[in-house]
């Protein structure tokens, strides 16, 4: 969850400036991730407004060579078949469940990361999900990383994974907590959603917008570091990223005024417009009206600062009537699908929903949901809602010793 991370961050600024007059980052390698609150009432469509899309990737110009999906090896084993409704907090009705994926021990039950996001794509017949996870505590200098997912049974790799490191281009000074040599630099973002588009990611970043990465620019690590405390490029060429095997590079980002904080982001079924979500709590941040945004995007994939859509969801689970607690969004035609977290009421042992809202509407339509439920990702190929968990044991308000990690997918027509 959002918060849970946030309230804890420190302002990590390193010749860095925020709030430039051209309202860029002149260096947007720490934003300070942590929620505004300055959105006591709701802006209008109108207020919002998208920067030009600021190319970043000429660090990785030369000196690099990239691999696409494909021809990453993947060195780990997720869990298939039924073992994902055993998590803590499941709760989807056994017609509504089609299929779901356990991480193995080590990613279920590691308190150094979390999942968030999830997006997914077909590549040469075979299809991909991706995750999206921050690191925290002991391993935030490490920042973000997507995990890359075959979920083809027919595929000779069917369940396997990796674990890919986020890295951008302002190399940070004065670090102790790691050795940092030059080119490439941990992405210390919250990764709270994902979306993918065209051969690209987009991630939301809290209080920026867009961030960019191209999935044909994977590049590999070929210096093992066994003390998992070096990142970048040293003196000799030699690449070094914590240990991790792969880096995916940022090449460019989009700043979006007005519409923070972006906890979620993900492509609506007609491939038109990126839908964005704001996270704000019902209880400390009861008073403020969280929103969901629609940025139309062109071929190419940049967002277009004409034609916002702003709606502001209900829900009459919440004493104001507004939907709070937004971790995911999905958008088809004029409805909308939130992933929500925190309800002040229990439903079968989780305080999650899905909120199913029609514009204009007076309140939204609920459904159970897991505890701890995060993005949303809809494979329209297969009529499949994909969700994920992200707590490990000990870590949630209610899970205790018990693992609430998995990714699940739900027959979304039950839902429409």
């Amino acid at each position: 969850m959002i918060q849970k991370k946030l309230l804890g961050w420190m302002l990590m600024l390193a010749v860095t400036s925020i709030g430039c007059q051209n309202d860029e980052f002149s260096s947007i390698s720490a934003e300070k991730e942590i929620s505004s609150k300055n959105n006591t009432g709701k802006v209008s469509a109108a207020d919002v407004s998208v920067n030009a899309y600021v190319d970043t990737s000429s660090y990785i110009n030369s000196g690099f060579s990239f691999l696409n999906p494909s021809q990453v090896d993947k060195n780990r084993q997720a869990i298939g078949g039924s073992a994902y409704t055993e998590v803590y907090g499941f709760n989807i009705p056994e017609e509504n469940r089609v299929r779901g994926i356990r991480w193995n021990t080590d990613d279920e039950t590691t308190s150094i990361w979390r999942p968030q996001g999830i997006a997914g794509f077909t590549k040469d017949g075979v299809r991909y999900l991706l995750v999206s996870w921050y690191a925290k505590d002991d391993a935030e200098f490490k920042g973000s990383r997507i995990t890359l997912i075959d979920i083809s049974p027919s595929s000779p790799t069917y369940l396997t994974y990796r674990h890919i490191l986020l890295v951008q281009q302002d190399v940070p000074t004065n670090v102790t907590t790691y050795s940092q040599y030059g080119s490439y630099a941990p992405l210390n973002v919250h990764a709270g959603g994902i979306a993918y588009f065209k051969g690209k990611i987009y991630l939301s970043s809290t209080n920026l917008g867009v961030r960019v990465f191209d999935l044909n620019k994977i590049i590999e690590v070929s210096t093992g570091d066994i003390t998992n405390d070096k990142c970048g490029k040293d003196a000799n060429g030699n690449l070094y990223a914590f240990n991790y095997r792969y880096i995916l590079p940022q090449i460019g980002y989009q700043k979006i005024n007005n519409a923070s904080p972006f906890s979620t982001i993900q492509v609506n079924d007609e491939g038109t417009q990126f839908w964005t979500g704001q996270y704000y709590a019902g209880s400390a941040d009861a008073s403020i009206v969280p929103q969901v945004f629609g940025f139309p995007v062109d071929a190419n994939g940049t967002l277009q600062s004409t034609g916002i859509v702003a709606v502001t969801p209900k829900n009459s689970l919440f004493a104001d009537n507004h939907a709070h607690g937004i971790q995911g969004v999905f958008r088809k035609g004029n409805r909308t699908w939130l992933s929500c977290t925190g309800s002040p009421s229990e439903s079968y042992g989780s305080t999650a929903r899905l909120a199913r809202y029609t514009d204009g509407a007076d309140d939204t339509v609920r459904y159970r949901w897991p505890y701890g439920a995060e993005s949303l990702y809809y494979e329209s190929q297969y009529n499949y809602l994909w969700s994920l968990t992200e707590f490990e044991p000990n870590a949630g308000a209610k899970n205790g010793s018990q693992v609430n990690r998995c990714i699940f997918a739900v027959d979304f027509s039950k839902y429409e």
